[in-house]
């Protein structure tokens, strides 16, 4: 598919088209390049005019004469790719960039090897349009660049230009712009013409697996790039300045271009080489169709285009200049920029490996791989040092280093990354935690966040907690980005022993709007082996059980027990009790206010039922309680307790106290207590006489 914008700011109407190399094929869109023309027409009254005027002046030179003097000239078109991912398929790395430039320097330079595949009657018209694209090596500051950026934002959802372009955008007279998405509102690409309106925003969208032949894309998707850069310099689709392929009325239009031929234009996917519309043989292999078999640009839509980039009409004609191309950087030599690597994982448990990508840039030849724990890698075989992987097997913090060198031996700067080896049941097996003994907005030492250069991540406030101090906090109410996800994750709990592992919270949250709901989710996950695998458990949403306040306009803050609500989740599978058991709570952002989370347990019950796991705990022989978790309204048994004064409370897991169950003359013998009201959670229970006391855990389940 191939889509068409000539709104300067905003996705207005997309046009599709499907440029495959095989006979694969994709469901059509359709195309709205007329009505995208009349929105910019709207927004800029005065670029009608001109647009018609230039549009003249641009078609005035054409190639008509195939044997007069032709300009061999090669324009170099400096270009950068902004990427706008979040975290997943689409977030695409720079091999596959680099592939989608060389496709796309193939195709414009005639190097393409199906050139042979082109039936006869085009065979002598098609073209080298003698223009090359470059990733930038500088930016617009004059630093050093490779040309690519990687931002994370929920607007590669949208993938509209306008809106990213208010993010990243650089200067359209030194760059040729490409915006790489997860979605492009149903197209796989689309642009503007030339224009000397929307300077801010001119560029390319691309969806993230139309890019290139590699990784996330294929072969059968990638010259979509190529017709894209067509339009991007002036060019139609081969039946006219239309949107709509295989309607009669087509062949009363044409594309500015004389030697293609007038034609309907080939429904998307449809190669059919011997198809004759307006009384001529279709050029249906022509990159400007919507057929799946491109092989060509002729020889007049070559010459349209270095019109293009001749005329000042959207600054086309400083992007080849001499000045531009020093002061892009895409004429220096290959040599050593910067060094800089990504790891898979930053945290991991001892005995797992973390894969690491070299992205360091330009012109690397050797590698030095240092990962902290007296492991040491060097030389110069590409295969096996630009994306090495490493195995720790002690848990503690290591500084990776790695130092990279060009072919003449010009080291860069050093690239430094800091990973986290954790041991089995850096926890225990079991714990509380509530935040009230960390300082600041530290998390402590078990906890990490994700997402944690936003300034709305999770982060120990002291605000306000459940019958306490602190909790954790994520202010969502200033978050207008919709989808942003937050998380927090536990080191690892050692679950190896157990036959349940019992977790119990407290959250809080309210709407923002008493008029509007909001779908906000807060969600727990655990993991059985240190995070590489994730299981859902929990899902709290903004429209059922998330809520536990009433709506306000400001920020929100529980001012009470009350408005804070409980869950206790049982883990049983047997294959996820290990030493290596994780937690994760993960918010989604859907325009709500403020979420908190407090008074986090966890605790271990055995293959017998006994919650286990605290050296706290104090039993004399022959007091229990059961049943133990238990549900509902709960029993206490307490058995050859001698008769006299007796007390028996509940204390929360923190060790306040939460409920007197008895207080009074204790008979000998069995006795049974019984309450309700009592919500979810982990306890402690006393049973004190004059003599003992014994302290034992119960869990309370809904």
């Amino acid at each position: 598919m191939m889509f068409e914008n000539f709104t300067s700011s905003a996705l207005a109407l997309i046009c599709a088209l499907v440029l495959t190399t095989g006979a694969q094929t994709l469901a059509q869109s359709p195309c709205g390049q007329v009505a995208a023309d009349e929105a910019l027409y709207q927004r800029y009254p005065a670029a009608r005019e001109a647009a018609q005027e230039e549009q003249k002046r641009l078609s005035a030179a054409q190639y008509s004469d195939r044997s007069s003097r032709v300009d061999e000239e090669v324009y170099i078109i400096p270009v950068v790719f902004h990427v706008f991912h979040d975290g997943g398929l689409e977030q695409i790395d720079a091999s596959q960039v680099e592939d989608a430039i060389s496709i796309l320097n193939r195709d414009f330079r005639k190097l393409n090897s199906d050139t042979v595949q082109i039936v006869a009657g085009f065979t002598d018209l098609v073209a080298d349009v003698h223009v090359e694209f470059r990733l930038a090596k500088r930016d617009p500051w004059g630093d050093c660049h490779r040309g690519i950026n990687w931002i994370q934002s929920d607007l590669t959802y949208e993938g509209n230009k306008g809106d990213m372009a208010d993010v990243v955008h650089w200067p359209r007279h030194a760059y040729m712009n490409v915006y790489v998405v997860a979605y492009a509102a149903g197209a796989a690409g689309y642009t503007n013409t030339p224009s000397n309106w929307g300077a801010g925003s001119d560029g390319i969208v691309m969806r993230y697996d139309y890019v290139g032949s590699i990784g996330e894309s294929s072969p059968y998707r990638s010259r979509t790039l190529t017709h894209e850069v067509g339009h991007w310099l002036n060019l139609s689709h081969v039946w006219g300045s239309t949107n709509e392929p295989n309607v009669d009325g087509n062949c009363d239009t044409d594309d500015g271009v004389d030697d293609t031929p007038i034609c309907l234009g080939s429904s998307v996917g449809v190669c059919d080489l011997s198809r004759e519309t307006c009384g001529s043989l279709d050029n249906v292999q022509n990159y400007m169709d919507y057929s799946y078999c491109p092989r060509m640009f002729t020889g007049g839509q070559r010459q349209r285009m270095r019109n293009a980039l001749n005329s000042s009409v959207g600054d086309r004609d400083e992007l080849w200049t001499a000045q531009n191309l020093e002061n892009t950087g895409v004429l220096l030599e290959e040599t050593i920029c910067q060094a800089h690597f990504t790891p898979n994982a930053t945290i991991i448990c001892a005995g797992q490996s973390i894969d690491f990508t070299d992205e360091s840039f330009w012109g690397v030849a050797y590698w030095a791989w240092n990962f902290g724990d007296g492991t040491q890698v060097e030389g110069d075989d590409a295969e096996q040092l630009q994306h090495p992987s490493h195995v720790f097997d002690s848990p503690g913090i290591y500084n990776v280093v790695l130092t990279v060198s060009d072919a003449a031996g010009t080291s860069a700067t050093s690239s430094t990354l800091e990973v986290m080896v954790l041991d089995q049941g850096q926890m225990g097996t079991t714990f509380t935690e509530d935040w009230e003994d960390d300082a600041g907005s530290d998390l402590g030492p078990h906890w990490s966040v994700t997402n944690p250069d936003d300034w709305w991540a999770w982060l120990v406030s002291s605000s306000t907690g459940y019958m306490s101090d602190k909790s954790l906090r994520l202010n969502n109410r200033n978050n207008n980005v919709e989808g942003e996800l937050d998380g927090v994750i536990s080191s690892t709990i050692d679950a190896s022993a157990l036959a349940e592992v019992v977790i119990t919270y407290k959250y809080a949250f309210c709407h923002r709007y008493a008029s509007d709901e909001t779908d906000d989710r807060l969600k727990l996950y655990v993991s059985e082996n240190c995070g590489q695998n994730w299981h859902l458990r929990q899902f709290h949403r903004g429209f059922t059980d998330l809520p536990t306040a009433p709506a306000m306009t400001s920020p929100f803050v529980p001012n009470g027990p009350d408005q804070w609500a409980s869950h206790t989740e049982v883990v049983d599978n047997p294959d996820w009790m290990t030493g290596d058991f994780r937690l994760r709570f993960e918010f989604e952002a859907r325009g709500g206010n403020n979420v908190f989370l407090d008074r986090i347990n966890v605790y271990g019950v055995d293959t017998l039922g006994n919650v286990i796991g605290l050296d706290e705990l104090i039993a004399a022989p022959g007091v229990s309680i059961y049943p133990n978790p238990a549900a509902d309204r709960l029993e206490i048994a307490v058995d050859q307790l001698r008769s006299g004064d007796a007390r028996v409370v509940a204390y929360d897991a923190a060790g306040r106290l939460v409920q007197v169950l008895f207080e009074g003359w204790w008979s000998a013998g069995r006795q049974q207590l019984q309450w309700s009201g009592l919500s979810a959670g982990a306890y402690w229970i006393a049973v004190e006489t004059g003599e003992t006391r014994t302290v034992l855990p119960l869990v309370v389940q809904p």
